[in-house]
């Protein structure tokens, strides 16, 4: 699993749904319909929303709370300390966007009632880490790998056996892309080979940037 910005693994809670553990129903649960649906089923369907309006919308909600940090706080690695809310708040709260994106995702794809919308949630969620990357904001493209990489959405094998071999490739070479081996030098290389003039990084900006925290 990877690490959140703060260094600390994420956890997550979430039970497997019924239709991975039993090759006999597709549905959550015996409950009926009713009981299925909570209020947020009723006013918004994440399958309604296209990939690219999604990368656009947590794009304009990471951007100001990124330009928000000062340098100090990333220089000291404030973020990483017993004090940080006092001496890295920014850092902070762009921490709590990355896990704000990260339990969406899981919860959005546990919540399906049916094995092929979950599959149908999750590769959504891959073409929006795609456009995500093609938008360099990397700092949410992370926060949806981990997510996809936790252990409630990994195990759900018959849900990854649904997607297209279109949705697998391009997961696999998001995980390569995002990966932390030799401290995240892919990424690192990446960057440079785009010459990026502007992105949003993933917060472990310091070890992406082969900086000591001082």
């Amino acid at each position: 699993m990877m690490d959140v910005p703060n260094g600390q693994p994420s956890v997550f809670t979430f039970t497997t749904p019924a239709s991975e553990r039993s090759s006999s129903s597709e549905s959550l649960s015996e409950k009926g319909p009713s009981e299925l649906k909570s209020f947020d089923a009723v006013v918004f369907d994440v399958l309604k929303v296209t990939p690219e309006e999604y990368a656009g919308q947590i794009t304009l909600m990471d951007a100001p709370v990124f330009k928000a940090i000062q340098p100090e706080e990333l220089s000291s690695c404030g973020w990483n300390k017993k004090e940080k809310h006092s001496s890295a708040p920014n850092a902070v709260a762009f921490t709590r966007r990355f896990n704000q994106v990260s339990f969406w995702v899981v919860r959005e794809i546990l919540h399906a009632q049916t094995l092929k919308i979950r599959a149908e949630v999750l590769s959504l969620y891959i073409r929006t880490a795609k456009k995500l990357c093609d938008m360099n904001n990397l700092h949410a493209v992370m926060a949806v790998v981990s997510a996809l990489q936790s252990a409630p959405i990994f195990r759900l094998t018959k849900t990854w056996a649904l997607l297209s071999r279109k949705d697998k490739a391009t997961f696999e070479r998001l995980e390569y892309l995002m990966s932390k081996e030799d401290n995240y030098k892919r990424l690192r290389d990446y960057i440079s080979s785009q010459s990026m003039t502007s992105c949003i990084p993933y917060l472990d900006i310091l070890n992406v940037l082969g900086m000591p925290c001082g």
